[in-house]
């Protein structure tokens, strides 16, 4: 009987924890490429549809559109911007943490960095 009550109660919670996975919202992400001396924050308003993200970054360099995925943990969004005058594309890459940000490298291209992102 124990064990159908502790079954029971991790199927009541099944729904709660698909449903905290949803990443819709505002996202503040940190930036920062330590071996340049650069930080940075950038705002994206997420929409998860079904486990792909989309949606615009404002930021001081000017507003963005992000894409990418989440699942099994992991979450990555990418957008283009300029740096400089010049063309970059920006991925993101990093893991969901138990609070629910994210933690994880920034792919530049050549330049590698590091951020931290928190849903607002």
């Amino acid at each position: 009987m124990k064990k159908l009550f502790i079954a029971g109660a991790l199927m009541a919670l099944v729904p709660a924890v698909a449903a905290a996975a949803d990443m819709s919202g505002a996202w503040k992400i940190d930036g920062s490429f330590d071996a340049m001396g650069i930080k940075y924050s950038i705002t994206c308003q997420l929409k998860d549809d079904g486990g792909k993200l989309s949606g615009p970054c404002k930021s001081d360099q000017g507003d963005v559109q992000a894409t990418g995925t989440e699942g099994g943990g992991k979450a990555e969004i990418a957008y283009d911007t300029t740096y400089n005058g010049g063309p970059v594309h920006l991925d993101y890459k990093g893991d969901v943490q138990a609070d629910g940000s994210i933690k994880g490298v920034i792919d530049a291209g050549g330049a590698q960095g590091t951020f931290s992102a928190a849903k607002q």
